[in-house]
């Protein structure tokens, strides 16, 4: 018992962002070994949450936000048509998409077409959002990632498209499926909770289920997911390949963490290139090969998060303006 309050004080300096690495390191050993170890710790981490005191911050840059989209700052055309008048059906647009889904830190655009009026929803780099969609599903984008939808969302149909990585915890309706349609295949869903990564420079798409039943349609193929399943497509070979993962380390991006079993460096640079808006070069083919387990917090800075990698894997690490060199 104290052994586990042990665990869980630890829990809570990582959520406050105070832990050290040593005592992380710890922490995710403790977790690993315990039966449903991540279990209690997502337990512990919604009762932080629900604690906590609200971040005046997040609350200015709320309102913020609400002030442009009535001001129309927030609606962007995409494109201009000189003989209608843009920025009457941006106010009308703007009043849609407040109604439509509530966005935090993002950035909206309207695709100005008849009929249907398409909204965009996106992260920039270096930055995540999070989305509320009107049927209550939320959707958190990492970080340079894009997710659209129409106005008829919610009433003819509930699909949406995504270009990067999005976490979905998606609201069940009776009759009324989800779609999220990539560039290669569409994820069919009733109500779970399950990530998705589609960047158009990445060399696969994954799903990864972590809650319920996803359907995922691929050409003539129509594959069932069970929760802790992750499936890939090899944007190359058209193979996909299937396997079970721990399904929390999926979306720990969306938590501000960098949860990995097994990856390689080269597939670590450019996560980190999009997290942190920079650009990191590798010295050598070599040096993109290895493959390492890491555990950090996303809100360090490159330079901490490359001070960890340091202490795995044996790097040399050089700066220049926004440029990172590994050796």
């Amino acid at each position: 018992m104290k052994q586990e309050e042990n665990i869980r004080a630890l829990a809570i300096q990582y959520f406050e962002g105070r832990i050290s690495r040593a005592d992380e390191r710890t922490l995710f050993e403790s977790l690993e070994q315990a039966e449903d170890g991540y279990g209690r710790f997502r337990q512990w981490e919604k009762e932080w949450m629900n604690n906590r005191v609200p971040d005046s911050q997040t609350n200015a840059e709320w309102e913020a936000l609400k002030h442009k989209i009535y001001t129309q700052e927030a609606i962007v055309p995409l494109l201009k048509k000189p003989k209608l008048n843009i920025w009457k059906i941006a106010r009308i647009a703007a009043v849609v998409a407040l109604i439509v889904g509530t966005t935090l830190g993002i950035r909206q655009a309207v695709y100005l077409f008849a009929p249907k009026t398409f909204f965009v929803c996106e992260a920039p780099l270096g930055d995540k959002s999070k989305v509320q969609l009107s049927d209550g599903t939320i959707v958190w984008l990492n970080s340079g990632s894009v997710l659209r939808y129409s106005n008829h969302f919610n009433t003819a149909d509930r699909v949406v498209e995504l270009e990067g990585e999005g976490y979905f915890e998606v609201t069940r309706q009776n009759g009324k499926k989800f779609m999220v349609k990539t560039q290669e295949y569409d994820v069919v869903v009733k109500g779970t909770k399950f990530n998705v990564s589609a960047y158009p420079d990445d060399s696969y798409i994954t799903t990864t289920l972590q809650e319920g039943v996803v359907e995922l349609n691929y050409k003539e193929e129509q594959i069932q997911m069970s929760p802790g399943e992750s499936i890939s497509l090899d944007l190359q070979t058209g193979q996909l390949k299937g396997k079970k993962v721990n399904a929390w380390q999926a979306m720990a991006w969306a938590e501000d963490r960098i949860e990995y079993d097994d990856i390689t460096l080269g597939e670590m640079v450019k996560k980190l290139s999009r997290q942190y808006d920079v650009r990191i070069q590798l010295g050598s083919e070599k040096l993109g090969d290895m493959k390492f387990r890491v555990s950090l917090r996303n809100k360090e800075t490159i330079v901490d998060v490359m001070d960890a990698l340091k202490e795995i894997i044996p790097i040399k690490v050089e700066y220049k303006e926004k440029d990172i060199y590994i050796r």
